[in-house]
């Protein structure tokens, strides 16, 4: 409603001060000590009472263009090369989640202005939100394949990949609720905001918790499943699969283990930090009767 083209690192700054409002105490968010170009973002989700893992490597893009055929609007930092050896930003994104027994898989976090999301709904695409995300090695595919100049124009264009986008909600809805205890609404119980689910045909008012690491990498499998079935570009070529998604760790890396640690001393952020991190802690949910 402002009118106003926001920074991409100011859109972080938002998406990431909703996080903090929604966590409430199952949210560690941390802050780089210096801005930084890209806006990358680590997410760790741990589950503390099987000790597993499983960790997102996010790279965020903003979309532009002001023309009225939103297909041409496009990312236009999306080859963005990095350091003296002039490494692709998007590949260097994908080598961290490449290193064995990491437990983690590549993101891109694309953020629509309100007028490029008008003009695609207006269109029939609904598929174009204010945030989106992407497989990220799906992305690097793309950016890898941009060797002429016809290509670089091509695949960062919204018509290339927006049959690849889901919606934010793809990772964290729909939401497990944990009920709200006996005298909850006594002053200071509560911290974080409520919701109203329904379990087995009963309305239950709890507090929203994040996805086990174990769900999560099931989402990211949905999300690489969808984007592969949306685009024949991307079908498999001899010599040229994606990757595997890890298996969830049953491990607790020991600088996730830290950022808990300071947590519950009251400690600061991690020192010398050089992106946003943020750690989810879910909690197994508690087996109904029968299962």
């Amino acid at each position: 409603m402002l009118r106003r083209r926001f920074r991409e690192e100011t859109v972080t700054d938002i998406l990431m001060g909703g996080l903090i409002t929604a966590g409430g105490g199952r949210l560690v968010v941390e802050f780089p000590d210096e801005p930084i170009t890209g806006a990358d973002m680590e997410w760790n989700f741990v589950d503390r009472r099987t000790s597993t893992f499983f960790r997102l490597m996010l790279q965020a893009k903003q979309a532009y263009g002001d023309g009225s055929i939103w297909t041409r609007h496009c990312y236009r930092e999306l080859l963005h090369t990095s350091g003296s050896g002039g490494k692709l930003q998007a590949e260097a994104l994908c080598d961290a989640a490449r290193l064995p027994r990491s437990s983690t898989y590549p993101l891109y976090i694309f953020y629509h202005a309100a007028g490029t999301c008008e003009m695609a709904r207006r269109s029939g695409n609904t598929s174009i939100a204010g945030v989106n995300i992407a497989d990220g090695f799906v992305i690097e595919r793309l950016v890898k394949a941009a060797t002429t100049r016809t290509l670089r124009t091509s695949n960062k264009s919204l018509r290339v990949i927006a049959p690849k986008l889901a919606p934010l909600s793809a990772l964290f809805c729909p939401a497990m609720i944990a009920p709200v205890p006996p005298f909850a609404f006594a002053p200071g119980a509560v911290s974080s905001p409520m919701y109203l689910s329904v379990s087995a045909g009963r309305r239950v008012l709890g507090v929203a918790m994040p996805p086990t690491p174990a769900g999560v990498r099931a989402r990211v499998l949905d999300l690489r499943a969808a984007a592969l079935l949306e685009s024949a570009d991307l079908a498999e070529q001899p010599g040229d699969t994606l990757p595997d998604v890890p298996e969830v760790s049953d491990r607790i890396p020991d600088d996730v283990q830290d950022v808990l640690n300071r947590r519950e001393e009251g400690a600061g952020p991690t020192p010398g930090l050089n992106r946003w991190r943020l750690t989810f802690v879910s909690a197994s949910p508690t087996p109904s009767d029968g299962e």
